[in-house]
């Protein structure tokens, strides 16, 4: 009967059952498009709040809100399975993460409990899932029990925070939980080195991955893409709005086409853990910069503020060095960046610095250029 019951349902896949050139499933698909929604949620709100403490509160929410896709993304990646069991679970994960983001406006507004509550059950959701490949695997102990002790404290204090004396505890320990949970894999890098070498696992991101942080930044790009759409079809009809949409257009255009021409066809490799750790969290800021971005570019675009061009300029030129340090270093790359692209993004980060001493549409222009050249440059020696 057990037998049975296990050939409906299904178990998780053992760490060592690795899947050779494995493909993104609909499932993952799917479970990325939550996240939509969250990050056009993260743009309104800034919105609302332009201040020190709403910009605060985006890194703290994206942080707790990319955590959970990157544990499900490695969960997916290493466990995952084309099995009922593996479907029922991401679709309560998507559920559950879709509960979470409309408590979003509340957190800005410096409101919590119900954000706590909510995103606590999803983690829940995929602590469960990891617990159960311990079972299914013990060997897998070695990195899985230190992970889920530390998201326990970490979600004891998460949680005690909603019982806090004031807000400003509440909040600290709020950032204090949320460093528990990012920091977690980084700090067993000894285990999953111990383990790894064990079991004769590569230290490596695969295609796969890879193509999952790469339809991530489409889902931001995207965003963009509507905000300044959006903001051209309400009441824009003149012939400067128009010349204003096309280069805030092209400022997008030109950072999909660098990102994509320097990322694509990237092997990422090493000899430790941690160096796969520290790409992870080098993309995790990038993406978070690119956020930004969105919400820049469409206030750029909106008002033609000083203050709103400086903020795109310096994300921007954020994100070319992100870039950088994902594709120069050899610690883990096994095709670094050749030296003329590094020479020329430099540059292109540099003069884009120097257009914050123009007009904010000039300047915005001249970035266009820039971006653009160094984009169809960077495709034309690549091909």
């Amino acid at each position: 009967m057990n037998h049975t019951r296990k050939s409906w349902w299904g178990a998780p896949r053992t760490i060592t059952n690795t899947i050779e050139n494995r493909k993104i499933s609909w499932l993952e698909l799917f479970s990325d498009l939550v996240y939509v929604v969250i990050i056009h949620s993260f743009v309104e709100n800034l919105s609302e709040h332009f201040t020190l403490f709403g910009f605060v509160t985006f890194w703290v929410l994206f942080l707790f809100f990319f955590n959970t896709w990157t544990n499900m993304v490695l969960y997916f990646d290493l466990h995952g399975k084309a099995n009922l069991r593996n479907t029922c679970f991401a679709l309560l994960q998507i559920v559950a993460v879709a509960i979470t983001a409309t408590y979003t406006t509340d957190a800005f507004a410096g409101h919590y409990t119900g954000f706590i509550l909510a995103y606590s059950f999803n983690q829940l959701i995929y602590m469960y899932l990891y617990f159960k490949t311990m079972v299914a695997d013990p060997l897998h102990a070695t990195t899985t029990r230190p992970f889920l002790i530390a998201y326990i404290v970490g979600e004891i204090i998460f949680i005690g925070s909603i019982w806090a004396p004031s807000l400003l505890w509440q909040q600290g320990l709020i950032v204090l939980s949320l460093l528990i949970f990012i920091s977690t894999v980084m700090a067993e890098n000894h285990n999953f080195d111990v383990e790894f070498k064990r079991r004769g696992i590569p230290f490596e991101l695969n295609s796969a991955i890879l193509e999952r942080y790469g339809l991530f930044t489409m889902i931001v790009l995207g965003e963009s893409l509507a905000g300044i759409i959006e903001h051209m079809t309400a009441e824009h009809t003149e012939l400067a709005d128009y010349t204003h949409f096309t280069a805030a257009l092209v400022c997008i255009i030109g950072t999909w086409m660098i990102y994509y021409t320097l990322m694509d066809e990237r092997e990422v490799t090493a000899s430790h853990y941690w160096p796969i750790s520290l790409f992870r969290g080098i993309h995790r800021f990038l993406i978070a910069c690119l956020t930004l971005q969105s919400f820049f570019i469409s206030q750029t675009y909106e008002t033609g503020k000083p203050i709103y061009y400086t903020g795109l300029i310096i994300v921007t030129a954020l994100v070319l060095l992100a870039l950088l340090a994902l594709t120069r270093p050899q610690l883990y790359n096994v095709h670094p960046l050749s030296s003329p692209k590094l020479w020329a993004t430099s540059g292109t980060i540099v003069l884009m610095l120097l257009t914050l001493l123009m007009p904010v549409f000039v300047g915005l222009a001249l970035t266009d250029v820039a971006l653009l050249t160094l984009g169809i440059w960077s495709w034309t020696t690549q091909v």
